[in-house]
């Protein structure tokens, strides 16, 4: 496996993420088991019930509207299965 695929920690992302994107992300990883890699340019955050194919939100480095983008990445996590109490 690549090391692109490795798991990042926050404190990577913090300086390359918008503040109010890197806040979402922040919450789907400590609060909700989503996990935070590096892929692409940036980084994407995977959720924790994959059921076998990979559910994952690309986020933005730089924006044009931070604000949007992080909507963006938050409705796209609601949309995710919520079969996170199992996998824990």
């Amino acid at each position: 496996m690549s090391e692109a695929w490795n798991e990042v920690s926050l404190k990577d992302a913090r300086g390359s993420l918008d503040k109010e994107v890197y806040a979402v992300v922040e919450d789907l990883v400590k609060n909700k088991g989503w996990r935070l890699r590096a892929q692409g340019h940036k980084y994407a955050v995977y959720c924790p019930c994959t059921d076998g194919r990979a559910n994952f939100i690309t986020l933005p480095g730089t924006s044009r509207n931070p604000g949007n983008a992080a909507k963006r990445v938050k409705r796209s996590a609601s949309r995710c299965p919520d079969r996170h109490e199992l996998m824990k």
